[in-house]
């Protein structure tokens, strides 16, 4: 009883799966009526000549015995990578008395070459009676649009069979097909153009920005991103179809190649641009040398197919150009985000906007590939991954550039103020060691020289009262050397004062001036006066640099000027310190004025205060005028 059941089961399945291979390979007819378009999903089908040389006639036997295979001819349709000829089959029924216009469009952007033969009612014969593809001119399709769009008039109660001959050796094979009335179709591409026109904005007005861009700073990235995007724009219209009608006319089998070409030189660009973008040199990243060896790699590969239409057409290099070139795509892509990733690990804050840039193009490159590739069949991005991809970055990336020159700006501003900060540290220092070696040499002289001589005076002095016994002349010689001692010893207290100003903390810059300008007037044929409404006090370096700049100031004024008269001023206002030492003699050049030692050491204090300075100097006298910030400088009052 057991194997009863077992075989009637097995009966059944066999039944089964005879109706439904059956029903696999009938060819159902369209059916046309007063419709504008008409679905295909379940009735077009296909057939893989792995011979090469099948005929149509045999073709159409094939038909007739069930050997064709079902596709979705509404959508579209990847079988991956082919070295084979595909037949695709689609039967129509005209179910209206009239005759009827209609168009099969094939919206596939590249095919080697495809013909189109018909077989009406029950002939066996079928008639070729369409010849088209890429590697033959444009002006020769049936109808001159980016798409493969062939005119079929029926007449009444027609039945016809279409048979499609598909070259798509060296590609993925990928089908889809629309059939409906002319204006149906043609109104179906309206979208479609309104969409690429839409991005064609985009790209163009990327495009534009980095050529000024360019033109404007100089930067390099924005050549180099520039031409990415040509390159990337060509890849763009070569996935629409439209690098045939706008571009390559009739340029054949070049067409081939144009996807590999701008597809390898365009990821070769992106990691140029990537590494000028994210800084990146052998000084901050481990990877540098690796890139930039894969970047001329990549570059030269991108180069190969065009000599390869130098030769006859060999399908294994076929194979190779169409698994290397996704394949380096992706590595490409992989080594951008390793890069990226690499330099934000640095500190590198902007290579976030370079991975957001990137992400979405990496997505719909992936999703592209794979589909090609025939490993998924469905457009995860519309109208196609590597359009909306490339649209995305270009847009990030192009305000990622902005925002790079923000960055680059305040990293600059940084770097300066930290420069400035080193600078005045080491101005700070050398000032410093100038007072440490003033306050030694002075202390030096005042403790030894200085002792010295007040011991010479004493010494001298003891013979006041044997001057009564000396001759006349001896009597002058001792009592000019009484005068030459008198005056080293003046001297030597005015150097010393002058290399370290006595009591400068408690008589504070005023006093110190004052007392400097009073024993000036004393000893000197210059007659100063000093002007000030001085009721701060700054920081005791500060103080003491001013007084060093106006010191050797007014030291020049008696040294070179041959004035009589000259006037210090010091004159606080809200926000700024203006000093100003006027003479009247008789001037000096500018050639003198960059050679002074002495002006340089002011100029150099000057730069150290923030501050800034004017010389005006004729014939008639010099005015120096000085302008030293208040800000900063640890302001009290008095």
């Amino acid at each position: 009883m057991r194997r009863k059941i077992n075989y009637y089961l097995f009966l059944l399945t066999v039944c089964i799966c005879a109706a439904s291979e059956a029903r696999a390979g009938e060819i159902k007819p369209v059916l046309i009526d007063s419709a504008a378009t008409y679905r295909l999903n379940g009735y077009v089908n296909y057939y893989i000549d792995s011979t090469l040389n099948a005929t149509p006639e045999a073709v159409l036997s094939f038909a007739n015995q069930g050997r064709f295979m079902d596709i979705n001819g509404d959508e579209y349709v990847s079988l991956g990578y082919t070295d084979l000829y595909h037949w695709v089959i689609i039967k129509l029924e005209n179910t209206l008395p009239d005759p009827t216009d209609l168009f099969l469009s094939i919206p596939i952007p590249s095919i080697n070459r495809m013909e189109l033969y018909r077989c009406h009612g029950g002939d066996d014969v079928p008639d070729l009676i369409s010849t088209t593809g890429d590697r033959l001119p444009f002006a020769e399709r049936p109808w001159p649009i980016r798409d493969f769009m062939f005119p079929i008039r029926l007449t009444g109660h027609e039945t016809t069979t279409l048979l499609l001959k598909i070259d798509k050796r060296g590609q993925n094979f990928a089908f889809k097909a629309k059939l409906g009335k002319p204006e149906a179709i043609l109104q179906e591409d309206i979208p479609i153009y309104a969409a690429f026109g839409f991005y064609a904005g985009i790209f163009a007005f990327a495009l534009l920005f980095n050529i000024l861009m360019y033109l404007s700073v100089g930067d390099r990235i924005h050549l180099y991103y520039s031409l990415y995007i040509f390159i990337s724009v060509i890849l763009v219209l070569d996935e629409v179809g439209l690098t045939k009608e706008w571009l390559f006319p009739n340029l054949g089998r070049f067409h081939d190649y144009v996807k590999y070409v701008s597809g390898i030189l365009g990821c070769g660009l992106l990691i140029q641009v990537m590494q000028l973008f994210t800084n990146q040199h052998a000084g901050n990243s481990r990877l540098y040398h690796l890139t930039n060896f894969y970047k001329y790699f990549i570059w030269t590969v991108g180069m190969v197919p065009v000599f390869a239409m130098l030769f006859p057409i060999n399908m294994q290099l076929e194979r190779t150009f169409f698994f290397s070139v996704n394949l380096l795509v992706m590595f490409s892509l992989v080594v951008i985000v390793v890069c990226v990733i690499e330099r934000i690990r640095g500190g590198f804050i902007l290579g976030y906007y370079y991975l957001l840039a990137v992400l979405l193009l990496i997505v719909g490159a992936a999703n592209y590939i794979l589909q090609v590739m025939g490993v998924v069949g469905a457009q995860l991005l519309k109208p196609n991954g590597i359009t909306v991809g490339f649209a995305a970055e270009v847009i990030i990336l192009s305000f990622a550039l902005t925002q790079r020159y923000n960055f680059l700006k305040r990293e600059k501003a940084q770097l300066k103020k930290e420069n400035d900060r080193i600078k005045m540290q080491s101005v700070r220092q050398v000032f410093q060691a100038q007072e440490d070696e003033r306050d030694r040499l002075a202390k030096d002289l005042h403790d030894d020289l200085g002792g010295t001589l007040s011991v010479i005076r004493l010494k001298v002095t003891d013979f006041q009262q044997k001057i009564n016994g000396l001759q006349s002349n001896e009597r002058e010689a001792y009592e000019e050397t009484i005068r030459l001692i008198t005056r080293a010893c003046d001297d030597l207290r005015e150097i010393s004062h002058s290399l370290k100003p006595k009591f400068f903390l408690e008589n504070g810059l005023i006093g110190t001036i004052q007392e400097r300008l009073s024993i000036l007037n004393r000893v000197s044929v210059v007659n100063f006066d000093f002007v000030y409404q001085y009721t701060i006090r700054l920081d005791p370096e500060v103080e003491l640099s001013i007084y060093r700049i106006v010191n050797e100031l007014i030291n020049n004024v008696v040294k070179h000027s041959c004035a009589t008269q000259a006037t210090v001023q010091l004159v606080e206002s809200a926000d700024e310190l203006v000093i100003t030492v006027e003479d009247n003699g008789i001037g000096f050049e500018g050639s003198e004025t960059a050679g002074g030692i002495g002006l340089k050491n002011v100029y150099s204090r000057v730069q150290y205060l923030g501050g800034r300075y004017t010389i005006d100097s004729n014939k008639n006298g010099t005015t120096i005028t000085l302008e030293i910030p208040l800000q900063n400088h640890g302001n009290q009052s008095c």
